[in-house]
């Protein structure tokens, strides 16, 4: 058996998805960049109304004062097809997407009984997707989608022939010539077709008359132009008017989020990443993606990342429509070592550093990275790299002594220093005056001297006489000190100067 998953007026059920206002209205769908072709589609308020395909604006809007004309949007369209190859996957690994709208479905060696279940199940999918649809069931292709047109929602062919004997000829869609052809003959439903023997049609009409016979008596077969559902989650809204503020974006962004939530649900996936896209009115575009630090479909947290972002946004132009495109992953199962834990609630993380980079900016906001350099205190802020394993766990421990714990004054205070024989022996500073003690060093590093941003530093390790280790910088002729060392515990000193307790010159490089 195959199956035709049929969606009517595709393209203003595309257009009309996110627009429930105007379900019992009249609308006409026209391609904006063809306005000669006139009226794509009507809705059936329109069509009662009297508007027709192929009608233009004028003739359209005379025939109906309140019809509302909308214009057509690929990007919508592709959102909806994308659903309707998604729920067709569901049913079988072999799918063709025969057309815009609708697409059939091998269903041979299903082990289904009850097919008109079957059917409902797929318009109810669809029908939570905001899509209407119908379902043709039959033995081939052709005879699927012939009971897809015919269907009120879902209608499986049992007796070919009964269905195919009171079927008017056009519904074959033959050649206009043949068609005119056999009408003059009295020709006018499948069943007087049939009726014709089949080798003298050919031998007085040709090949292709012989074609149609087959296709009317229910006997054609033909192989299916697989395709793949390309996991494309995406959606998609184009406004009629310059949108200026987030109001309407969030609106829309909920439901997107809800619609893509089922659909990554029917594909057994999660939310990896997030790209936001506004069209902007100058013909320029705002892109962001995010990354969700802890994959999920939950429409609160994946909305709540998009929300906290559009608070603090600042855009030069109005946006003229929306799009959200998630990439899919697998549900993360991750097994972490005895001592190592997670963090307790990833997304609330992200939340909050996409708060906090909102107030302070980006560029100030994330993880700090320790550069590829010998520079002191060379760092820079990252944005998190959630899905990396052990990319959040704490560095391990190698065993290796590292000494005290040095806290850096950020910014570093600027100090007098006296020295004796190439020796610091005094300190003055708004924070630290008195003798220095003890000294270790000079520590002496540079580096970047091949670049315009070259550096050189000299360091020294001193404990001052009323007690206090700091580490003293000199750079140039200017003395600093760029922090304190925590005092080691009375069982470390073992009677020895409190510097005896620094790593040594070759520790500390």
């Amino acid at each position: 058996m195959f199956a035709v998953i049929l969606l009517p007026n595709f393209r203003l059920q595309a257009a009309l998805r996110f627009r429930e206002a105007m379900h019992a209205r009249p609308v006409a769908l026209m391609d904006g960049q063809a306005p000669k072709e006139g009226m794509l589609e009507v809705s059936d308020a329109a069509a009662l109304a009297g508007v027709m395909r192929g009608q233009t604006s004028p003739q359209a809007l005379a025939r109906c004062a309140g019809l509302t004309i909308l214009a057509r949007s690929p990007a919508e369209e592709g959102g909806a097809q994308a659903a309707l190859l998604e729920m067709a996957a569901a049913l079988s690994p072999e799918i063709e997407a025969t057309a815009e709208g609708f697409c059939t479905v091998n269903l041979q060696g299903s082990r289904v009984n009850d097919w008109q279940a079957l059917g409902a199940g797929v318009v109810a999918g669809l029908a939570s997707l905001r899509l209407r649809a119908q379902v043709g069931i039959g033995p081939n292709p052709d005879l699927a989608f012939l009971a897809a047109r015919h269907a009120r929602l879902v209608l499986v062919v049992q007796s070919p022939a009964v269905f195919l004997a009171n079927l008017a000829l056009h519904e074959l869609d033959p050649a206009p010539e043949l068609l005119a052809v056999l009408r003059d003959w009295g020709i006018h439903n499948l069943a007087q077709l049939t009726s014709l023997p089949r080798g003298d049609l050919m031998d007085r009409l040709g090949p292709e008359a012989g074609r149609l016979w087959e296709r009317a008596a229910g006997q054609t077969e033909r192989p299916l132009r697989r395709v793949r559902a390309a996991e494309e989650f995406s959606e998609a809204f184009d406004f009629e008017h310059e949108i200026d503020s987030a109001e309407p974006l969030l609106f829309l962004l909920r439901r997107f989020l809800d619609q893509l939530a089922l659909r990554l649900g029917n594909a057994c996936r999660v939310a990896g990443q997030m790209k936001l896209t506004l069209p902007l009115a100058n013909g320029s575009a705002y892109e962001r993606t995010f990354t969700v630090p802890s994959p999920t479909a939950d429409v609160e947290v994946l909305f709540r990342i998009l929300h906290t972002h559009l608070d603090g946004l600042r855009l030069d132009h109005c946006a003229t429509g929306l799009r959200l495109h998630i990439t899919p992953t697998h549900a993360e199962r991750q097994q972490f070592q005895l001592f190592e834990t997670p963090l307790r609630d990833p997304n609330r993380f992200g939340e909050t550093l996409g708060r906090l980079a909102a107030l302070v900016g980006i560029e100030n906001a994330g993880v700090v990275e320790v550069l590829d350099t010998h520079r002191p205190d060379s760092i820079r802020l990252r944005p998190p790299r959630f899905h990396e394993p052990g990319s959040m766990a704490a560095p391990a421990d190698d065993g290796l002594a590292v000494g005290l714990p040095l806290r850096r004054y950020r910014p570093p205070i600027a100090a007098q220093v006296r020295v004796v024989k190439q020796q610091p022996v005094r300190l003055e500073s708004a924070r630290v005056c008195g003798a220095i003690r003890a000294a270790l060093g000079p520590y002496r590093a540079s580096g970047g001297w091949w670049d315009a941003d070259c550096w050189s530093t000299e360091e020294w390790d001193v404990e001052m006489e009323k007690g206090g280790l700091y580490r003293l910088a000199r750079v140039g002729r200017e003395w600093r000190i760029e922090g304190s060392y925590d005092e080691p515990l009375p069982e470390d000193r073992r009677g020895l100067p409190a510097l005896a307790a620094m790593p040594s010159t070759g520790a500390r490089a």
